[in-house]
């Protein structure tokens, strides 16, 4: 399938992964199905970066075209000029937000706040904290051997969100620079979540980078990245790409927010991931997992 000076592209030995319920490629790259107690969570191959990396971080002029004055001001605060990050790894990345179906079928809970109504079941789940996630959800992976990810689950750390959200733009999102409700749900038009799959999906196969709910990240919290001497904050984890309660400039594909770590939501969700089980680390090098 992968010519050979492609080769570093793929999940060599991994392809099909042993959790798959099914799998193949198409337009948007390789995908595979997660099926946990008969719910289906569709994964996708998100590739290395290669040595070159991939832009990361944002301009001043997207920074100041930022209407929200106290978003953009937490923008200038925050982000830090483009600047190449590479991701060493390949690894596997859900489609959506974890759904409410997805969550209650491995742990038997539902602690979203927009749970009622015939669609619910396809919209993120929302109100989970950072420990929720690692606690109820990813720790259970590694407790059922029989659902065939053992301890790759994982949420993936802010470099790797931000290089599945861009899919090598440049741009504040990945269709351009415009606001585009057409394209996400954020500003409270709905005054609610909507199902994850609603609104068009990048080039990486991914719904939902931008609006409906901010993303947990496996990072601490830390300051810009151009920040000299700067520490991590345990207490406050990042979230990305904004939500249905939030000005579309603070779900631009650069903007980073902190969260504390125990703190729950109804626009808080998350979309997890599953680390490549080996491999050279020759396939990019830099700021993978």
């Amino acid at each position: 399938m992968w010519p050979a000076e492609d080769a570093w592209r793929a999940p060599i030995g991994d392809f099909p992964p042993p959790w798959a319920s099914a799998w193949g490629d198409d337009p948007y790259g390789l995908w595979a199905d997660l099926t946990v107690n008969g719910v289906t969570q569709r994964m996708r191959w998100i590739e290395p970066s290669g040595p070159e990396g991939f832009w990361m971080g944002s301009t001043k002029q997207e920074r100041a075209a930022i209407e929200n004055k106290d978003v953009r001001a937490w923008a200038d605060k925050s982000e830090h000029a483009p600047r190449r990050e590479r991701v060493a790894q390949g690894f596997w990345l859900a489609d959506t937000p974890c759904t409410q179906a997805f969550w209650h079928a491995v742990t038997g809970t539902n602690p979203s706040y927009f749970k009622r109504g015939a669609d619910a079941p396809k919209r993120p789940v929302e109100n989970v904290s950072w420990v929720d996630v690692m606690a109820q959800f990813i720790a259970r992976f590694a407790q059922h051997p029989d659902w065939g990810t053992g301890e790759r689950l994982c949420l993936p750390t802010e470099v790797e969100w931000e290089y599945a959200a861009r899919v090598g733009t440049r741009t504040a999102y990945w269709w351009g620079n415009q606001v585009d409700y057409r394209r996400a749900n954020w500003n409270e038009r709905h005054k609610r979540t909507t199902p994850v799959d609603r609104y068009p999906l990048n080039s990486c196969g991914l719904y939902d980078v931008h609006g409906n709910v901010w993303e947990w990240c496996s990072d601490a919290w830390g300051p810009r990245r151009d920040a000299l001497g700067a520490r991590s904050d345990e207490v406050f984890r990042v979230v990305r790409g904004g939500s249905w309660f939030n000005h579309p400039g603070s779900a631009r594909a650069a903007y980073r927010l902190r969260r504390p770590g125990g703190g729950a939501s109804w626009d808080l969700g998350f979309r997890f991931a599953l680390k490549f089980p080996g491999g050279p680390e020759a396939r990019g090098s830099g700021a993978g997992r």
